[in-house]
């Protein structure tokens, strides 16, 4: 779980320093904000962290490339062009940021264990790592972009591996993350409360079948997913990660609420508080929803402190994050300004007679 993330002169952010929540973390503010490239950032922190988790190992007479330095310098840079996809990888350096270097530096939960790493406006291929960590997360982060996957899902892998594509690398990590085998027994069950609720949501069951994802309503025919409303995809991938057991440790989403209705996202936001409450799991996740943030909110107030959250909104004209343990506690609230301004404008029109 990440405890913070400290970033300096990258993309959008000239010095910034974030407080994670172990629990429930919400990113707002407005457009060209950062609140993707935050979020894209801390993923692909945790990932190659997780990533050297594997292969830090030691074989007899042996010690991994991948527990070294120079690794940690390439593996980092490749993640980095390959997640937020520029020409290369110095064109994520902050335009105003001089002669300094980016620098960016995460830590974890528990163990303080931080990841310190720079590079420049001409870095090529490596960063230049300055701290690496010596304990690792036991479960691989799982990233939901914006856009469902499951509709292209077939041989979609393959053909990132193969072929040069825009789109940016969450997608085939999450292909990859949808792949594995369902859980049975003890394991599964452990997982039906959370799942039993976005599948009545869903009208059915999801299932993976010669490759390719279907919707099986009960009693009745299998439904090919790119028949299902694109909402309904995105509720069905989590059911799956869910049920093949890659629902662990850390969960990050970009805008959720893209094609959900209210009640869904009422439903999804007591899914995710149940990640938290249930299954310790820290979920980061960034929204131009109000209705989703408050209801989240909402949820956490009642909870009377029982479900630890940060939210964060980033501010980007003035430079600065604001933090609160719930979202009446920020001062900066753009898309609520916005709501409020509407009103004002609806009641000034009424009363000039236009209305």
């Amino acid at each position: 779980m990440l405890k913070s993330l400290k970033t300096k002169n990258f993309t959008l952010f000239s010095d910034a320093e974030i407080e994670f929540s172990p629990g429930l973390n919400v990113i707002i503010g407005e457009n060209n904000s950062g609140k993707s490239h935050l979020l894209k950032l801390a993923y692909t922190v945790a990932a190659i962290w997780y990533e050297a988790a594997a292969e830090h190992q030691t074989i007899p007479g042996k010690i991994s490339s991948k527990g070294s330095k120079s690794w940690w310098q390439r593996r980092m840079a490749e993640k980095l062009v390959g997640i937020f996809k520029p020409d290369k990888l110095g064109h994520l350096f902050h335009r105003d940021g001089g002669r300094q270097k980016a620098q960016i530096e995460a830590e974890i939960f528990a163990t303080n264990q931080r990841l310190k790493f720079a590079f420049s406006s001409n870095t090529q291929k490596e960063v230049e790592i300055l701290q690496t960590p010596i304990e690792f997360p036991s479960a691989s982060p799982i990233f939901l972009p914006s856009k469902e996957v499951l509709s292209f899902y077939p041989g979609f892998v393959k053909l990132y591996d193969d072929r040069e594509l825009t789109v940016d690398e969450t997608y085939p990590d999450l292909c990859k993350a949808l792949s594995g085998f369902l859980l049975k027994g003890s394991k599964a069950k452990q997982y039906t409360t959370f799942i039993k609720p976005l599948e009545t949501i869903m009208g059915g069951q999801l299932k993976l079948k010669e490759g390719r994802f279907y919707l099986k309503p009960s009693g009745k025919k299998e439904m090919e997913i790119s028949l299902v409303a694109e909402g309904l995809r995105k509720i069905g991938t989590l059911t799956y990660l869910a049920a093949n057991g890659s629902l662990k440790n850390l969960l990050f989403w970009d805008e959720p609420e893209v094609d959900l209705n209210a009640k869904i996202l009422t439903q999804l936001a007591s899914s995710l508080i149940e990640l938290v409450q249930k299954y310790d799991m820290q979920v980061i996740l960034a929204t131009h929803s109000f209705f989703l943030m408050k209801e989240l909110s909402v949820q956490i107030e009642i909870s009377k402190g029982n479900i630890p959250a940060q939210f964060i909104s980033l501010v980007p004209r003035q430079a600065q994050v604001e933090q609160g343990g719930l979202l009446e506690e920020l001062a900066t609230i753009t898309v609520l300004d916005e709501i409020l301004a509407q009103d004002d404008r609806v009641q000034q029109l009424f009363y000039e007679g236009q209305l």
